[in-house]
């Protein structure tokens, strides 16, 4: 009895002296900068789960071990860490983005940015948000040095092509590798991404950053880390909504009216000044104003565009959690194009224990969108654009209903009877009723998915396993309905059904540990191993003789066709492993290998081995420089040496495959389709990288680097013997470079209490050469494009135009030896050093803040490249004037000798390839402004629910300067005809936290 009375009071002492071990306490964290109280700030005991938020007053209280450490964290703010105490005061300054930052490169852990040996540049996800784009993509333009991103086109639906340091590629793909929280996803899935949901965006630029991804890297890589929780975190709610236009981003091309189509008719055939018929008809226009303005017709002046995103983030003391969704909306400017987006997000982490966690990163996003029909058809009468631009000013839109010409003074003929279906004087229909009975849409569903466990089993040790699943469907539904009264066009009616599934399952194994030596030897060791397997599966098909159009399944159908049906499979396996190593944080060294295989390439070239070495001298930390540590806030010297690979190819082209079907006399059967190459392995790109980096005056930062990548082993369609039974197949011949630099300089030019006034410039030059084609060969026709060895891939092939000979209207050509020549030939034909890939691109970012105000300005531009103007094919030319619209310039059409133009005679060879028509198509675009006001703390506390309230106005591709004469230069290819114009949004909008 004594011994257990003994024991219980020992119990009792020992459980008094841990409770008083355990001390509370309490403070308040205010804002550095105004004072006022930072509300859900995250309060953690350091070392331990333990952890509170605070309250509205920003007060907060816990129970903590003696001497115990807090850490207090908010988004937008530094990070602190504090010795716990009672009624403490803590303060906490607005974050900035500097070399500290932490940024996620690859495998394993985060890393400050600071101790990256490599070419890396992260987009903070703030400067995302709140934008009225359908893509994320477009929101990049401009902001790294080296990315080029151009948006092609304004459909609602359209996607955005990126290059990384130029093109390293002409036959495999060009895009970069998109990660996002962890595991490999697609272009269309990058795409789909919510802006709002994104945390940060990296983009790896040299082998250093990218070889740890190995086959998969030689485009760079651009890491998309989503919005997460923070544990201890107080639930926070933010609802944002915005409702905006969108409308046409302006067009150089200064076309005819109805006038002035009809009097350039007397110029073309001047006996029409004596044709009465003729001139009461040119009469009777110019007095009443008649005329169509096909522009407005097929191009809305407004459509509207509209942004709702709701997100729930916080945590307790062992879970953290994310949810959010998104909704937007857009009708395209042509009115048979729209698309509506939906997107879930779900990002969890819970803390099983000390040692263990869980997790999982989920995207869900419906894409419902309509593209305008014949808008892939370029030279097409029922392409709107190509429309827009060539249809008869002359042509009403509407049937006239015999009205006195009185009654519609000062007018046009749209409004006036029913819409034409046909239009007799041009002899064809009206695209816009053609849309109508041919209605189609296409539903995608993406699911984005990464599972993880992490296990750190002993301090400094973490063990990870991961599965991620890429993975979307894609229905297209199309109908040809019953044109009930114009019964001749389409009598019966007709359905159409095509469906894809793709899926990508990638399982990636990591063990990461950290060390120190001597308190000076920092080690980062990582050894991992990935295997992928991807699929899709894709069938159509199609049935004709619906005798009523509201009998919309393919199964009311008389007839079939053949449905369509394919499958295309490829596996994955990698081992890789890094090294880093800093000494003082004074010299670092970043080291990294992978050997990966791949089902896509031949039999004896399945497996390849990529690597890379950096190192980075941190020059500010040597003692010798002391006495400059008061203006030279940072200076470091890089330099890094790799190689990656591109295994962007399709499925099978090693293989020598066998097809099938009514191949003779109606009858089944198969027949050899591709020649197969054994040898067929990976482009690989092998890169070196400079860099200087620094901080002056705490005001200038800079970054300098100059590259050089070697692409060897690239792909190319090798001309074939015919005595193989093929024309040609695919082999690793060719070579090319890209050598530039990038730069990136950005300066705090105000900086006080009530001002802020930040400005970034970037940019980027990028030397393109092709270096060896075929064997022997200096020159070689690839994809429409004519490749010469010593030449950029891009630059314009075709026969110099020199003027227009003033004694006779003729156009003046030049031969190979420059000499002028009236008899143009194919064999004139040149190379030119004009590209339709900028070598120079660049941007500019100007924050300003005063008080709760905010201007956010992004300009985006890219210089020195060209792009041939098909459209004045069409409207600059002689030949077609009579049935086409023209443009205002062939008023200077030669007419008589002694005329100075560009524009030759009536009766004048033309020649398609020429450089007449090739254009400077640089351009300055400003591709972002946000207005904001941020409603003031002391306001937003008095409500005792808000934490904070913002109202904004957005506006997208508000300018654009250049100098070509289409709908827009931002267009990547070598030419344009009939192209969706790019599109200008402005919108309001609100943003509030609970």
């Amino acid at each position: 009895m004594e011994k257990r009375l003994m024991t219980f009071i020992a119990c009792l002492f020992l459980s008094i002296g841990l409770a008083m071990a355990q001390s509370q306490v309490s403070g308040t964290v205010t804002s550095a900068e105004d004072g006022a109280p930072v509300v859900g700030a995250s309060v953690k005991v350091v070392g331990t789960h333990t952890g509170t938020a605070t309250d509205a007053d920003g007060h907060f209280s816990l129970n903590a071990p003696a001497n115990a450490k807090l850490q207090i964290s908010y988004i937008g703010m530094a990070t602190q860490t504090v010795k716990a105490g009672r009624n403490m005061d803590i303060k906490l300054e607005a974050s900035s983005e500097s070399l500290s930052e932490f940024v996620v490169t690859g495998y394993g852990t985060a890393r400050k940015l600071g101790t990256i040996a490599g070419s890396v540049e992260t987009i903070s996800g703030k400067t995302l948000e709140n934008r009225p784009i359908a893509n994320v993509a477009d929101a990049m333009q401009g902001q790294v040095a080296g990315l080029q991103v151009m948006t092609s086109s304004g459909e609602p639906s359209a996607t955005a092509s990126m290059r990384i340091r130029g093109v390293t590629s002409i036959n495999a793909s060009t895009e970069p590798l998109f990660i996002l929280d962890g595991s490999e996803i697609s272009q269309q899935t990058f795409l789909s991404i919510n802006p709002n949901d994104i945390e940060s965006m990296t983009t790896l630029k040299d082998a250093s950053s990218t070889a740890i991804y190995g086959s998969r890297a030689a485009n760079g890589v651009i890491i998309v880390t989503t919005k997460k929780g923070k544990f201890g975190e107080a639930p926070t709610v933010s609802v944002s909504a915005q409702y905006g236009i969108s409308r046409m981003t302006g067009d150089k091309a200064d076309m005819m009216d109805a006038n002035q189509w009809l009097a350039f008719q007397e110029v073309m055939d001047p006996s029409l000044a004596n044709s009465a018929n003729f001139q009461a008809e040119r009469a009777y226009y110019k007095k009443y104003n008649i005329g169509t303005d096909w522009n407005k017709y097929f191009f809305s002046d407004s459509k509207p565009t509209s942004q709702i995103d709701v997100s729930v983030r916080g945590g307790s003391q062992n879970t953290a959690y994310l949810l959010s969704y998104g909704h937007y909306k857009t009708s395209g400017i042509i009115d048979d194009s729209n698309m509506r987006r939906e997107t879930l997000r779900a990002n969890l982490e819970t803390n099983i224990n000390p040692w263990l966690k869980i997790g999982s990163n989920t995207n869900l996003a419906f894409t419902k969108y309509r593209s305008s029909l014949w808008g892939d058809n370029a030279n097409s009468v029922y392409n709107k654009t190509f429309a827009a631009r060539n249809f008869l000013p002359t042509q009403s839109t509407h049937e006239v209903l015999g009205l006195d010409p009185s009654d519609y003074a000062n007018s046009t003929f749209e409004g006036y009877g029913e819409e034409l279906r046909y239009y007799d004087m041009m002899g064809f229909f009206n695209p816009m009723w053609v849309s109508s009975w041919q209605p189609q849409t296409t539903n995608r569903v993406r699911l984005n998915e990464n599972v993880f466990v992490n296990i750190n089993p002993i301090k400094g040790l973490n063990i990870r396993t991961a599965v991620g699943l890429d993975a979307n469907d894609l229905r297209n539904s199309r109908k040809w309905t019953i044109t009930e009264d114009e019964p001749d066009i389409n009598p019966t009616a007709s359905a159409a059904e095509s469906f894809s599934r793709f899926y990508r399952w990638t399982v990636t194994n990591t063990a990461e540990y950290k060390f120190n030596i001597a308190k000076k030897h920092d080690f980062t060791v990582l050894l991992g191993q990935e295997s992928m397997t991807s699929k899709t599966v894709a069938f159509g098909a199609k049935a004709d003789g619906i005798t009523d159009n509201r009998l919309s399944l393919m199964s009311a159908g008389a007839t079939a066709t053949v449905p369509s049906h394919s499958i295309s499979e490829e596996v994955r396996n990698s081992w890789f492993g890094m090294l880093n190593y800093s000494y003082a944080d004074r010299y670092f060294l970043d080291l990294s290998i992978r050997r990966d295989g791949s089902s896509l390439f031949g039999e004896n070239n399945r497996w390849a081995t990529f690597g890379a070495a950096a190192a980075m001298w941190n020059i500010t930390k040597e003692n010798f420089m002391n006495s400059t540590r008061n203006w030279l806030n940072d200076l470091q010297f890089k330099v890094s040496y790799g190689s990656t690979g591109n295994s962007g190819i399709s499925p099978y082209m090693a293989l020598g495959l066998v097809a099938a079907g009514p191949l003779y006399n109606g009858q089944s059967g198969t027949a050899i389709a591709n020649a197969s190459n054994p040898d067929l392995t990976w482009e690989t790109v092998k890169t070196f990288n400079l860099a200087l980096t620094g901080k002056v005056l705490n005001r200038i930062t800079f970054d300098l680097e100059y590259y050089d990548k070697t692409t060897s082993n690239m792909l190319m369609n090798v001309p074939y013997s015919y005595t193989t039974g093929f024309s040609s197949g695919w082999g690793n011949i060719a070579e090319m470079y890209n050598r530039g630099f990038d730069f990136t300089v950005g300066v705090d030019i105000i900086k006080n209490k009530d001002w802020y006034w930040n400005v970034k410039l970037n940019g980027n030059y990028n030397k393109n050469r092709i270096t060896k084609l075929l064997n022997g060969v200096d020159s070689y026709d690839s994809g429409g494009l004519h490749l010469e060895v010593g030449h950029s891939y891009g630059d314009f092939y075709g026969v110099r135009w020199s003027h227009v000979d003033p004694r006779d209207g003729q156009n003046v050509w030049l031969d190979l030896n420059g000499n002028e020549t009236k008899n143009v030939s194919d064999s004139y034909q040149y190379m030119s050093r004009k590209s339709f890939i900028a070598p120079w691109s660049g941007g500019l970012i100007s924050t300003l803040t005063w008080k709760n105000f905010e201007l956010d300005l992004q300009f985006s531009g890219m210089f020195n490249r060209y792009m041939y103007n098909n459209e004045r094919w069409f409207t600059e030319n002689p030949t077609f004037a009579t049935t086409n619209n023209q443009s205002n310039a062939m008023f200077h059409m030669w007419q008589k000798p002694g005329d100075i133009t560009d524009i030759a005679a009536v009766d004048a060879q033309y020649y398609f390839g020429d450089d007449r028509l090739l254009e400077n198509a640089s351009f300055v675009r400003l591709k972002f402004l946000q207005l904001s006001y941020t409603v003031p703390k002391k306001w937003i506390n008095a409500t005792h629910f808000l934490k904070g309230a913002k109202v904004y106005f957005v506006g997208r591709n508000l300018l654009t300067f250049t100098g070509y004469k289409g709908y827009d230069p931002e267009v990547d290819t070598d030419h344009t005809l009939g192209n969706y114009p790019n599109t200008l949004q402005i919108s309001f909008g609100a943003e509030l936290t609970f």
